[in-house]
């Protein structure tokens, strides 16, 4: 009897401390390639890159781009992608969501998200979530647009408040 005891004791104490075993780099690797993760970090690079020639292209607004400008534009915009691709290579940031998975994750999690991004649902999510976040980043955006503007103006009455009070000051 007093085996039993300690065996079930074992089984649920090696139970317990299964679920808080930190994913293995493969598994974590694994599931990298499974949720797409590549392909974020390429779209992020594409949206960083169309982030910086939307800057370009404010700084050059209402002007005649002569074709010194717009040789000064390409080098610029080629030199910003090449930031990107050597800054943002998978080689270099796949460390980084492997060490965050292992520090945030237990084994028994990733499993579970390996064999769900195996399934049908799982390989449609990856394929979708792009396309989803899109979407929604746009409709976000036309709800933004009011909320920015009334956040605009409570910081410009703010900073005229505060020159105010610091004038007095003077």
């Amino acid at each position: 009897m007093r085996y039993l005891i300690i065996g079930l004791c074992l089984v649920i104490s090696s139970a317990a401390f299964a679920a808080d075993i930190k994913p293995s780099e493969a598994s974590v690797k694994e599931l990298l390639q499974l949720s797409g993760s590549t392909k974020m970090v390429e779209m992020t690079k594409g949206q960083l890159a169309a982030m910086q020639n939307g800057a370009l292209q404010q700084a050059v607004q209402g002007h005649s781009l002569t074709p010194g400008a717009r040789k000064i534009l390409e080098d610029s915009s080629a030199r910003a992608g090449a930031v990107l691709n050597d800054g943002l290579k998978w080689e270099s940031v796949e460390p980084i969501f492997v060490d965050v998975y292992q520090s945030t994750m237990t084994q028994e999690e990733v499993d579970g998200i390996v064999a769900f991004y195996k399934t049908p649902a799982g390989k449609a999510m990856v394929e979708k979530l792009p396309a989803l976040m899109q979407m929604s980043g746009q409709k976000l955006q036309v709800q933004l647009g009011p909320i920015m503007e009334k956040l605009k103006k409570l910081q410009q009455e703010t900073s005229l408040q505060l020159q105010a009070e610091f004038a007095k000051q003077n």
